[in-house]
């Protein structure tokens, strides 16, 4: 029983990393700690609101930052890459299995018309 809850936690991973709220966070962060701080750099008059060096220690590092937001979006399209090649194949099941009965019908109807 563990293991099904752990394959279940697992595979909701992707899910969480690629929701708005998870992108968001990184895509602030990233403004923050790289373009916010190099912007305060450039003009010195603002460099009073550049982010501390224990700021930037405890919110992650640029490129921690960056790898994460890719690999949230990364994982939200293989999910829904995922989800829509799943649907595909269920679709072409059925319509396989459609034209699976029509031939049916028509082999039996062609089979009367000899008799």
């Amino acid at each position: 029983m563990e293991n099904k809850s752990a394959t279940n936690f697992l595979g909701k991973i992707p899910m969480w990393l690629s929701s708005k709220t998870s992108i968001f966070i990184y895509i602030f962060l990233f403004f923050y700690l790289v373009i916010f701080a190099v912007v305060c750099v450039i003009i010195p008059d603002i460099s009073h609101l550049q982010p501390s060096s224990n700021a930037q220690l405890v919110l992650g590092n640029y490129t921690n930052v960056l790898s994460a937001l890719g690999a949230s979006i990364a994982a939200g399209s293989g999910a829904v890459i995922h989800s829509k090649v799943k649907k595909m194949h269920q679709n072409h099941e059925k319509l396989q299995n459609s034209i699976d009965e029509l031939h049916e019908k028509l082999n039996r109807i062609s089979e009367k018309k000899e008799n």
